[in-house]
């Protein structure tokens, strides 16, 4: 009887949470669901969203500073792309990520630049270091 009580239970957890996180997910924003979906199509398994920031702008001057050198000189765009332009982050974690642990299993923060409703850049960060969105090194 214990057996069937506690199984009922981690099945009524799992089915709880599973729920919260689809709650959470189809209530997200057009450029958040855009990016949710850019990460979908990488292969990502979204976890949840945590956020957004901006809107900001860079200089020529500001691409060479921390924190922009550390993930700019990761996208395929020439740094220079994106000055003078409206970036947006989101944030989300994911899981089946190359850089997750054993068999893809484990979260990693994953942050979608945006300029408008159009993604322009990616990238993952694991331990405080900076990798490419599929976490490739600089």
């Amino acid at each position: 009887m214990k057996k069937k009580a506690t199984l009922f239970t981690i099945l009524s957890l799992i089915i709880i949470v599973l729920g919260i996180r689809w709650v959470h997910l189809a209530n997200l924003t057009e450029q958040s669901t855009i990016a949710m979906n850019y990460l979908k199509d990488k292969g990502l398994f979204i976890l949840y969203h945590t956020g957004e920031y901006g809107p900001y702008s860079l200089e020529s001057e500001d691409i060479n500073e921390q924190p922009y050198s550390d993930y700019l000189p990761l996208q395929s765009l020439n740094p220079e792309f994106y000055t003078d332009k409206e970036l947006h982050h989101q944030f989300f974690y994911v899981n089946n990520h190359p850089r997750s642990n054993v068999m893809g299993l484990g979260r990693i923060f994953v942050v979608v630049i945006m300029n408008d409703e159009e993604v322009v850049g990616a990238f993952s960060v694991k331990n405080g270091m900076t990798y490419s969105l599929l976490g490739e090194e600089q």
